[in-house]
């Protein structure tokens, strides 16, 4: 059977420095920059955000209804999807409400 070397303790670990509460509380005051940049200072005109709609399953129907009665183009063969009706519905909402109240685009 062979003998192997016996494991070396482990070394104890160096002291750390005691720093005191005043110098902390001064490198806390001192402040910095911040990391990122204000959100205000970007520049992103169309970020997308996303909703839960919730509705009655009497407006849903009503909805496909109207869908479908809207004459389909040429170029498309298949209806418009209920997602892509009711944001069409809250673009044009958006357009008289702001035609309404006077309100430029933000």
């Amino acid at each position: 059977m062979a003998i192997s070397k016996a494991p070396e303790p482990p070394k104890p670990e160096q002291p750390t420095r005691k720093v005191s509460e005043k110098k902390i509380q001064q490198f806390i005051s001192q402040g910095g920059s911040p990391t990122a940049k204000n959100r205000m200072d970007q520049d992103i005109p169309d970020e997308m955000k996303s909703i839960k709609l919730i509705m009655t399953a009497t407006e849903m129907e009503t909805i496909k209804q109207l869908r479908d009665k809207r004459p389909r183009s040429r170029s498309r063969k298949i209806t418009i999807s209920v997602h892509d009706w009711v944001i069409e519905a809250i673009q044009e909402k958006i357009e008289r409400e702001k035609k309404k109240y006077s309100l430029t685009s933000i």
